[in-house]
């Protein structure tokens, strides 16, 4: 997760809604995990808003559903390259900037085109995808606050 420290909700069943906070900000997350053969990967919803301070210092709001390089939570958001599950899965987050931008890595770092991606008026933003070509390693929305620049930073 670029060194950021985000806060994560693991996904214990094949299906269902998670929500993660990390202050006011939230992400929610509808999912479904496709049967796989024998595949027991781990997977977290996580939510960061804050100061990036590496290769630069920005201010972002992310909403991340991750493939975790572990069995257990403190795994999450390590860097993972290949993955077996696929999912069907709707992302939302209601960010403070008109700057989002989605992203969906399938296993051996291809990149997919999310099936749906809205930006409401409000703020709120969607990304859903389904059909995976191959195991799911990430999917984000990733929204930077320039209007912040770097002396106000959240």
């Amino acid at each position: 997760m670029m060194y950021d420290t985000p806060t994560f909700v693991l996904l214990n069943d094949t299906r269902g809604k998670v929500h993660v906070y990390d202050g006011t900000f939230c992400c929610h997350l509808q999912y479904l995990k496709l049967p796989q053969s024998g595949s027991r990967e781990l997977y977290a919803l996580g939510a960061f808003a804050g100061t990036h301070l590496v290769n630069g210092r920005y201010a972002l709001q992310v909403c991340a559903l991750v493939c975790c390089a572990g069995s257990d939570q403190s795994s999450c958001g390590q860097i993972v390259e290949e993955a077996e599950t696929k999912m069907d899965f709707i992302l939302e987050g209601q960010f403070e900037t008109k700057h989002v931008y989605p992203s969906v890595l399938a296993s051996k770092m291809v990149l997919e085109d999310p099936k749906h991606f809205r930006k409401s008026a409000d703020g709120r933003v969607t990304l859903k995808h389904s059909d995976m070509t191959a195991g799911l390693v990430t999917a984000c929305l990733y929204g930077r606050m320039y209007h912040l620049g770097d002396s106000n930073m959240i």
